[in-house]
């Protein structure tokens, strides 16, 4: 049975108070509705502080599992200023810290931004990958790098500079697929054929292949029937995130629905 989990964006972008994803955790709904894992946005208010960390780690002692997006806003580990770029790797390692903590199944990061030089900065890019990287292993976290929307400013778009980053740090990174931010460059299947093997998370949310919406399951243009056969051919055994800002429980049940066996 595939592992169907549930961000904690809905609740972030909402901009309500962390105590409100504690009930949402812990509310007692219907199974099909109901997340096998949580992934934890670690930002703005709901960033993991000692006291909110505290609360995951109760809950996650208690049996529920979880995974963690790393921070991403104002923060670039690409970026060309050495000591704006200290500070965004800084963050980034305590929210491994963090995730260590709690243990979960992986840490969702995203990659750094071209900005005025982008020859330099697809440098330190992917030295800070491979600085991360090796910090998750030495706590034996998951590391998981995220595709990013097609955008001139941004790094990781397309399958191509995900397997020249492989072939260059001989890293054994694992990649957050992000079904959304692909379907608006249609580049879903080109994904899927080049490195569904590297595959560990799966964000899964809606779009009309234009920009990045994150409606509910079903409320886009993304053809989801013939994406979660693919998936299940191929026998994806990582675990799919519903990044759905509309509908985030139905959308759980929708996904559940579609990859269960027939």
């Amino acid at each position: 049975m595939a592992i169907v989990g549930l961000s904690s964006l809905y609740i972030v972008l909402k901009e309500e108070p962390f105590e409100n994803l504690i009930k949402d955790i812990t509310y007692d709904r219907e199974n099909k509705e109901n997340p096998d894992v949580w992934e934890i946005v670690d930002e703005a208010h709901h960033s993991l502080t000692h006291k909110n960390l505290k609360s995951i780690q109760d809950l996650s002692s208690q049996g529920y599992s979880f995974t963690v997006h790393s921070p991403y806003c104002e923060i670039n580990i690409a970026d060309l200023e050495a000591s704006r770029r200290k500070e965004s790797l800084s963050k980034v390692k305590k929210s491994i810290d963090s995730a260590a903590r709690i243990e979960a199944k992986a840490l969702v990061l995203h990659p750094g931004l071209k900005g005025k030089n982008p020859i330099i900065a697809q440098r330190l890019n992917e030295e800070s990958i491979v600085n991360l990287y090796d910090y998750a292993e030495s706590f034996g976290l998951t590391l998981a790098l995220e595709n990013m929307t097609p955008n001139p400013q941004n790094f990781m778009t397309k399958p191509i500079e995900f397997e020249e980053l492989l072939k260059r740090s001989k890293i054994k990174l694992k990649v957050t697929f992000d079904i959304g931010h692909a379907h608006i460059g249609n580049l879903v299947n080109e994904f899927i054929s080049k490195l569904s093997d590297k595959f560990f998370i799966i964000h899964t949310h809606d779009n009309h292949g234009v920009k990045d919406e994150h409606l509910g399951i079903g409320d886009g243009s993304i053809d989801w029937n013939s994406f979660t056969k693919k998936l299940m051919e191929l026998d994806f055994r990582g675990i799919y995130i519903v990044e759905s800002v509309d509908k985030p429980f139905e959308s759980v049940a929708r996904l559940k629905k579609l990859l269960s066996p027939i």
